[in-house]
């Protein structure tokens, strides 16, 4: 799956996950595997579901990363942190687009490669992210994925592993 540009919903990528994971890692040398997703519609969708998907690649000793509602939460938590419901789409991307000028970052559009640009403002984005969930632990899946966690997200979890190593 790596280097893979993939589309599925996020119960079908935690499925596909955990059987490739069975198949091509060997944990014992300190891999980890983690799932990225935003929460989009998903969990209105098929709540279920997507909470069966997620015991199930927990149980695999998979992690996720989540964003709630969209990934663009994450790149504005780099400014701020957010303190009402975000909604994807244009008014969350103007937002942003503000921030870059303000920041003198130049002009922000949706899907554009952001890495490089926000490492600056990592440690804002860490500190905005545990004010929403603290650690890893304290996810509660049904509370996170519904509109009562909107914002908020995981991410910040798997970047201080990534930091860690």
């Amino acid at each position: 799956m790596p280097g893979k540009k993939l589309c599925w919903a996020p119960h079908e990528l935690l499925e596909k996950t955990v059987e490739w994971k069975k198949r091509n890692i060997n944990e014992s040398d300190g891999d980890q595997v983690w799932c990225i997703f935003d929460v989009d519609d998903f969990y209105k969708d098929d709540r279920i579901l997507l909470l069966r998907s997620i015991k199930k690649a927990e149980e695999n000793g998979i992690k996720i990363a989540y964003v709630n509602e969209c990934f663009e939460l994450w790149i504005l938590m780099h400014f701020e942190k957010p303190t009402t419901p975000i909604s994807r789409g244009s008014d969350i991307e103007k937002r942003i687009q503000k921030l870059f000028v303000k920041n003198n970052l130049g002009n922000f559009t949706k899907n554009q490669d952001v890495f490089n640009v926000l490492l600056p403002f990592l440690d804002e984005a860490l500190k905005n992210a545990k004010k929403t969930i603290a650690s890893y632990e304290d996810i509660d899946w049904e509370v996170c994925l519904s509109e009562e966690g909107n914002p908020s997200t995981s991410i910040h979890c798997l970047i201080e592993e990534i930091i860690t190593l």
